[in-house]
């Protein structure tokens, strides 16, 4: 082979580059694979929580134990915390989460120091690297592609039959071929940093007395939420003893995209929710980390083509909301991958380009409309928001965790909602997040927002066993409950009774 000519160049040597560079040299190890990282080091990029999926990906397609045991902190998966005008911490926020410890492994991720990890593997499997090195052009032809790159000074000339994109927002290949489209039915912004000194919850709870009872498993260990009308935030430990923090908005409720100055905005809205504000006592946030993002969610129209495909961010982001993020780069590196390997053995792989394409559209068209849309609107009410990741969850679990661990035994590539038969779920999930939505707003209009705020627990757990169908029934019960409560407030309203707004209803609408 010329010494310009590669198998596959894969741009990006992050998480979704460097675990496609790993399968195909584990795989197909006759593949000559190179990989261009732009940076000298990786920074610590938002993405720092797997699920259940993008870890079964990391461990058992992966075998990156080693390296998460070590390096990395255990996830005890999700957990809620609401506030009103009688919340004035943790210890009478309603919360939502797991009780006990969850048995399917997650992680809470130092995400320079994995990316580095897998960059560092991927080379070590025979991956060549070009670092730091930048992507200027590129021509594609079938099967068939030439990259010029700059290395230093140096601009050089390469040839690959595969060109994979794993370049993240900055979608090198994408933009170029004129397949990104920006999401604008969801408009969602996110400003985040790493804090140091931030309270440990479980110490919290441990000197408030009765909260520490009502819970087995680490708090702080789970992707802790504080939730509100129009935002979420997310507080996620870091390995090194930093604290993640940001705040995931939607502009049409929230304006912090509007600040003149945005760390003392971004801190002055953390202080302002009570139980968040008792973690950050004494806290420091380390502002030269200060990251926003105006808007979150795009995709791409096509994933892959004759000879190129877009992996991870660089084909689509969504929204942080559940950490689908590495879900989705783990599924299209391992589906890429197999895809590259059938080429390599010489097999037809026109049928399985097509199903590639149409299975991970479908997936971000359903997921987009039956998990996220409006949203937002729900989110400062505690029995919805909870009874919704409750459901999801449950649907998780049953139709794709589950037959992974317990069936197949191995990770699988299809994307969550991807399959046809998936039309089921979809349309179920669809109908009771638009319910949701339709309930919270019939409780502002009554001046009733978050009064289920506060004094209230729900438990959920994480296995493999019964518990997903459990908290199915969870879900519903917590569902039908709002559905009862909402036919009062329709016959208030019906019957002309003028709603008197609430104290908790201010206390919301104040820090919206």
């Amino acid at each position: 082979m010329q010494p310009d000519r590669y198998d596959v160049i894969i741009l990006g040597g992050a998480f979704s580059g460097a675990s496609t560079a790993i399968l195909l040299r584990r795989d197909h190890p006759q593949l000559r694979v190179l990989i261009v990282e732009k940076s000298e080091a990786f920074d610590a990029k938002v993405g720092e929580a797997t699920t259940e999926m993008s870890a079964m990906f990391l461990t058992r397609r992966l075998a990156m134990w080693h390296h998460l045991e070590a390096e990395q902190l255990p996830k005890e998966g999700l957990r809620y915390w609401f506030t009103n005008n009688k919340v004035t911490g943790h210890a009478n926020a309603t919360e939502g989460g797991g009780f006990i410890r969850s048995a399917v492994p997650a992680f809470q991720l130092r995400r320079d120091a994995l990316d580095e990890y897998l960059l560092k593997t991927a080379v070590d499997e025979g991956a060549e690297l070009l670092r730091p090195a930048k992507a200027r052009d590129v021509e594609l032809n079938d099967f068939d592609n030439k990259l010029t790159i700059e290395v230093g000074d140096e601009v050089r000339e390469l040839h690959c039959r595969w060109l994979l994109d794993a370049t993240g927002r900055v979608n090198f290949l994408g933009r170029r071929l004129n397949l990104i489209e920006r999401n604008d039915e969801h408009p969602v912004a996110a400003i985040w940093c790493r804090w140091n000194g931030v309270r440990h919850i479980d110490d919290i709870a441990a000197r408030s007395g009765d909260l520490a009872a009502r819970n087995v498993s680490s708090r702080r260990l789970a992707t802790n939420h504080y939730a509100g009308f129009g935002y979420w935030i997310w507080v996620i430990p870091l390995g090194n003893g930093e604290t993640s923090i940001g705040v995931v908005f939607d502009k049409r409720l929230i304006d912090l995209h509007h600040s003149k100055d945005r760390a003392a905005d971004f801190i002055a809205f953390l202080n302002a929710i009570p139980a968040l504000a008792e973690l950050l006592d004494g806290a420091s946030p380390r502002l030269d980390d200060l990251r926003f993002y105006s808007h979150l969610p795009y995709v791409s129209k096509q994933y892959m083509g004759n000879g190129w495909a877009l992996l991870g961010d660089a084909a689509a982001f969504l929204d942080p909301y559940y950490s689908p993020g590495l879900d989705h780069a783990s599924f299209t590196a391992e589906a890429t991958a197999e895809i590259v390997g059938m080429d390599a053995k010489g097999e037809d792989i026109a049928t399985r380009i097509v199903e590639h394409n149409e299975a991970f559209a479908r997936s971000y068209v359903r997921f987009f409309r039956s998990i996220y849309k409006d949203k937002y609107y729900y989110m400062g009410e505690a029995d919805l928001l909870t009874a919704a990741m409750i459901l999801d969850t449950a649907h998780y679990y049953i139709f794709v965790v589950i037959p992974a661990y317990r069936f197949a035994k191995k990770f699988l590539w299809m994307p969550v909602l991807g399959p046809k038969p998936a039309f089921f779920s979809y349309h179920f999930i669809k109908f009771y997040h638009r319910r949701f939505k339709a309930i919270a707003l019939a409780r502002r209009a009554a001046g009733e927002a978050g009064a289920r705020n506060d004094g209230r627990r729900i438990k959920a757990y994480f296995n493999l066993n019964f518990s997903p169908m459990h908290m199915f029934l969870r879900g519903l019960k917590l569902w039908m409950l709002a559905e009862a409560d909402n036919v009062r407030l329709q016959l208030r309203r019906l019957f002309g009774r003028r709603p008197a707004t609430t104290p908790a209803a201010e206390g919301v609408e104040a820090r919206g």
